[in-house]
């Protein structure tokens, strides 16, 4: 009985929490910076791998729903209600962390890319349990063994609810909040690199991204709320 219960719980969970996010996003006003780059990699038949942090990570999967982007998320209990969002979303979600069936998840990802059609990947780098703001090699190894190059994005909200509770201190836009999307140039990775260079990839990336977030932060005005 107990068993069912949860089922219940986390159905009505992710199905109303779904419903009323999508109508509370839909209000917002968005801004997009380098929307050449949006235009080129996210309404194009052109594969990407997004990378960005996981604060953002309940507006972006709205924000790209329309493209079924996978993604790749925790086996955790808590995994589990995001991949009924997401998955409710549109999105393609692979259960997998650094610290439990990544491996597996990196794996199913790639076979994705290798099969024809138009495959895209919006996964934080930082994800799916931290530590925050320090990127993983996961999502670089994806573009590297798919050809697909790294895109750079980043997200802030002003209003916007913070939990600070949480490992991400997720950022949720207020209704009616300004939202900026940013975009930075894609990164291609070389099939032939090695761990070396990959690290440093890893490094510029974290750098960028923490960067892409201070600029978005200062553009919406949410670092004057922090």
């Amino acid at each position: 009985m107990g068993l069912r219960q949860d089922k219940i719980k986390s159905w009505l969970i992710i199905n109303i929490g779904t419903l009323l996010l999508k109508i509370w996003f839909s209000t917002c006003r968005v801004k997009i910076i380098r929307k050449d780059l949006h235009e080129r990699y996210i309404e194009s038949d052109i594969c990407g791998v997004g990378a960005t942090w996981h604060r953002g990570a309940l507006f972006m999967l709205w924000f790209f729903r329309k493209i079924h982007p996978l993604i790749m998320v925790s086996r955790s209990k808590d995994g589990e209600l995001a991949a009924g969002y997401a998955s409710r979303l549109g999105a393609m979600p692979v259960r997998g962390s650094s610290g439990k069936g990544g491996a597996e998840a990196l794996k199913a990802m790639i076979e994705y890319f290798s099969k024809p059609g138009v495959w895209k990947s919006a996964t934080p780098m930082d994800g799916p349990r931290g530590p925050r703001n320090v990127a993983k090699k996961g999502m670089l190894a994806l573009a590297k063994e798919t050809g697909t190059p790294i895109l750079p994005m980043m997200v802030s909200a002003y209003p916007a609810i913070t939990l600070k509770k949480t490992w991400d201190r997720t950022i949720i836009p207020m209704p009616f909040s300004k939202v900026t999307v940013m975009y930075s140039e894609p990164w291609p990775i070389p099939k032939d690199i090695n761990e070396q260079g990959l690290e440093q990839l890893r490094k510029k990336l974290e750098d960028t991204l923490n960067e892409m977030m201070a600029m978005c932060d200062i553009d919406t005005g949410y670092n004057k709320n922090q």
